[in-house]
């Protein structure tokens, strides 16, 4: 199987697909940790309702409300197809936004805004624009294949209540990576990553920071994270994402059949 790690996709397209898969012995080095990452049952698919909170530094807030089906394409290869459909509030309504991931290249991403009518795709160079005004960039959402890092267990620790590895990332090639490097906090108990840290490419400062804000819990037998927060700590602006309710149950669901016709452009900029 093609190994692909998915750190930062976690933060917005997998809140809800972290791993049922707890593994007993002692990781070796940091490769090690993150291959363990890789290994999560994620399920076949997965399908959510998602609120998407825009937080300046002043603690104004522009809530927004989306939802996300993701499906396994291939499972050799760990390849996922991935819609995000935004509902609220009516300014960006049926915004959607698509994402096939691929095999040793970039994932092809493509963007709907119903004020131009039409589909665009995004391009390497707008990789590092801002999702949606979000703290998430595109580049955030890709995939990355693990061999294109090299990784260092800096410690072990306990960070809010979990114990955790703490796994340093490095880009073999630099200028294809918009980070200079990532620190993660995985925990011991399920391999998530509860904690990662962004450096800038320039500066080599730490600039942007993921954190998980809510309890792990399972559903249909998958440990699932129900909130986190992506914060950038110059502007003090961040995005917290959350699943949200409908009738006081929360939209959450793994393993459902989905229609292969909403991974399409037809879909992207139809919404059928």
């Amino acid at each position: 199987m093609k190994n692909k790690i998915k750190i930062i996709s976690i933060c917005l397209i997998a809140l809800f697909i972290v791993s049922s898969l707890t593994m007993a012995a002692a990781a070796v080095d940091g490769r090690e940790v993150m291959e363990k990452v890789d290994e999560r049952d994620t399920g076949e698919s997965r399908h959510a309702l998602m609120g998407m909170d825009l937080i300046d530094a002043s603690g104004d807030v522009r809530p927004r409300v989306l939802e996300v089906w993701s499906q396994k394409v291939d499972f050799e290869r760990d390849l996922d197809n991935t819609i995000m459909v935004f509902h609220e509030p009516s300014s960006i309504k049926n915004t959607r936004f698509l994402q096939k991931e691929n095999d040793g290249e970039d994932d092809d991403q493509w963007i709907y805004l119903p004020d131009l009518g039409r589909v665009r795709r995004i391009s390497g160079g707008q990789g590092g624009d801002s999702f949606m005004g979000s703290d998430f960039t595109y580049d955030d959402m890709k995939s990355r294949e693990i061999d294109d890092f090299e990784y260092e267990l800096l410690k072990e620790e306990e960070y809010n209540g979990h114990q955790t590895y703490v796994v340093e990332a490095l880009p073999k090639d630099p200028a294809e990576e918009q980070y200079a490097k990532t620190i993660s906090w995985i925990t011991k108990e399920h391999y998530i990553p509860v904690k990662v840290e962004m450096y800038d490419k320039d500066s080599k400062e730490l600039y942007k920071e993921m954190r998980v804000e809510s309890e792990i819990k399972k559903v249909d037998g998958i440990w699932t994270v129900f909130a986190t927060v992506m914060e950038d700590l110059d502007s003090g602006h961040k995005t917290n994402l959350y699943v949200k309710q409908r009738n006081n149950n929360y939209l959450l669901e793994y393993n459902m059949d989905v229609n292969d016709r909403r991974f399409t452009q037809q879909f992207l900029k139809t919404g059928r």
